[in-house]
């Protein structure tokens, strides 16, 4: 069985949060509408920025960021009236990925969160794979990873959030989604 999550399902808990960042609540749209209905469809996701008319980044400094290690993934640019942001499939595990230069990270973890919690349902099972926070130049980053799947699924999702606590780096906060195997605990 297929773990599936719908757009519909984000959408819902994502509308009844109270934001005050306009950062992270164009951060947490951006991956329901680009990342979530693409779920392990990186082919779609390349679609969904071709459709909106992104311009693709080829600076090899931002791909090493946004992207990461492999040759499959690709990044685009997406300025708003609310910041700079980046839309991004990851080189080795075809993740979609949302980030941002600039978003209040107590709201993005907030909604993220909440998303997460719209996302719980009778047989599926989601469980913290991470959390951890890191001391950096620009503050605390903190990285949280929830593994959503149903029991004995071949598949399950990786939904990772990381955030710094003060802006100066490459990005504030990154919302990512992956398809990935059956679920395994993390070793401790």
């Amino acid at each position: 069985m297929r773990v599936t999550i719908t757009a519909f399902v984000f959408l819902s808990a994502f509308q009844s949060a109270a934001v005050a960042d306009p950062a992270a609540e164009f951060l947490t749209k951006l991956f329901i509408t680009a990342c979530v209905p693409n779920l392990g469809q990186p082919a779609k996701v390349r679609e969904w920025a071709q459709g909106h008319q992104l311009a693709e980044i080829q600076n090899p400094v931002a791909l090493g960021l946004f992207v990461g290690p492999g040759d499959t993934g690709a990044a685009w640019a997406l300025p708003s009236a609310q910041g700079s942001f980046a839309l991004s499939i990851r080189g080795k595990t075809q993740a979609c990925a949302v980030w941002a230069r600039a978003a209040d990270p107590k709201e993005t973890l907030a909604l993220f969160r909440k998303l997460i919690e719209g996302v719980k349902r009778p047989g599926i099972e989601i469980t913290v794979d991470k959390d951890t926070v890191t001391p950096t130049p620009v503050g605390d980053a903190h990285a949280l990873v929830y593994n959503v799947t149903a029991p004995n699924a071949p598949t399950s999702i990786e939904f990772t959030l990381l955030t710094a606590e003060r802006t100066g780096g490459a990005f504030q906060a990154s919302m990512q989604a992956a398809q990935a195997g059956p679920h395994q605990a993390p070793s401790k």
